[in-house]
């Protein structure tokens, strides 16, 4: 399964309640707070995040970054009319911050302001032409106007471009691959639709091995065909198996097959996840392996460090029969991410 390497959304610490949290505020400096806040937004602890963003505010109202982190809290929260102003105030500082202007231009969108959404994405495009968060983004808002005046051209309009791109990132895939390996997934349907949720997050791309199938967000439907691609190497490890299995192995071994991908295909495209998962890559395999190892246990603590083919199953020996201890180890996933 693929989710989102670089921004766990797990919890992993104890951390204090939000009344202690905020009472812990005292000789605190800024940095401090901002720790706090951190942790507590990547955990999903969103109520908890923005007292202490506040509180941080309130200590320092010249902290530009503290605006931001507000923004994409209020985000979360639903709260985007906060969000957005929060948003402008740090853009006035901070106008070439590329990731803050799709931002601003999806807390938009949620609220349905498709026009300033569309400036806002046009702006991060206009910074940084190879952004395809940015790019994507941008083709999705216009499908959403064109939805408002001409809700069927939208319908088709969306339903053609999902079949062109799926398509272009399939014969990408199918090139990439060993003949060898894409004969092991001559039976697996791959699709555009909904994914599952980890940790309040929605999965990139996801495969399920009852179904045979491999999705891919709708929200990736306007991205780049080797973005789409890369999502697709990864899952195609786990298909590849044939099996309702996933472990640390199989995660790792994926996530290497897809940067290696990302590597040779991007074509100066940007991706936030490959582009992270490549630098991880290019500082040594291990490097990336141990990233993975460390978000995967976070989002499953009782995740296997091997499954049945990762090690191929000659090196892996495998009984259910013997006692629950000894079968404790693996566990099948209805969804593998």
């Amino acid at each position: 399964m693929i989710s989102v390497l670089s921004y766990p959304s797990c919890n992993k610490y104890n951390i204090l309640s939000t009344k202690n949290a905020v009472q812990s505020f005292s000789g605190s400096d800024i940095s401090d707070l901002l720790a706090q806040g951190d942790k507590a937004l990547n955990e999903n602890k969103y109520s908890e995040a923005l007292q202490i963003y506040q509180e941080a505010n309130r200590l320092n109202p010249d902290e530009n970054i503290i605006y931001r982190k507000l923004a994409k809290t209020q985000f979360h929260l639903k709260d985007y009319v906060s969000s957005e102003k929060n948003y402008e105030t740090y853009l006035k500082k901070a106008s070439d911050d590329v990731d803050a202007w799709i931002e601003l231009g999806e807390t938009q969108r949620q609220s349905g302001f498709y026009q300033k959404a569309l400036k806002s994405f046009e702006k991060a495009a206009s910074l940084d032409s190879s952004n395809d968060l940015a790019n994507r983004s941008i083709l999705e808002t216009k499908n959403n106007i064109l939805s408002i005046y001409s809700p069927q051209k939208a319908q088709t309009e969306k339903a053609e471009q999902a079949q062109k791109n799926l398509r272009a990132a399939l014969d990408m895939t199918v090139k990439y691959m060993t003949p060898e390996f894409m004969q092991g997934l001559k039976d697996v349907v791959i699709t555009f639709g909904e994914t599952a949720s980890m940790g309040g997050t929605s999965n990139i791309a996801q495969y399920e091995n009852h179904k045979k199938t491999i999705t891919i967000s709708n929200a990736y439907i306007y991205a780049a065909p080797q973005v789409i691609a890369a999502y697709l190497s990864h899952e195609s490890v786990h298909a590849h198996d044939n099996d309702p299995y996933t472990s640390i192995k199989e995660e790792q071994d994926a996530y290497q097959v897809a940067a290696k991908f990302w590597m040779k295909n991007s074509n100066g495209v940007k991706d936030p996840e490959m582009d992270y998962a490549v630098s991880l890559y290019k500082q040594s395999p291990s490097t990336l392996n141990d990233r993975v190892a460390e978000i995967y246990k976070l989002r499953d603590p009782d995740i296997a460090d091997t499954s049945p083919n990762h090690p191929p199953k000659k090196l892996f020996h495998f009984n259910t029969s013997k006692t629950k201890a000894a079968s404790q180890s693996i566990k099948s996933y209805d969804v593998i991410a």
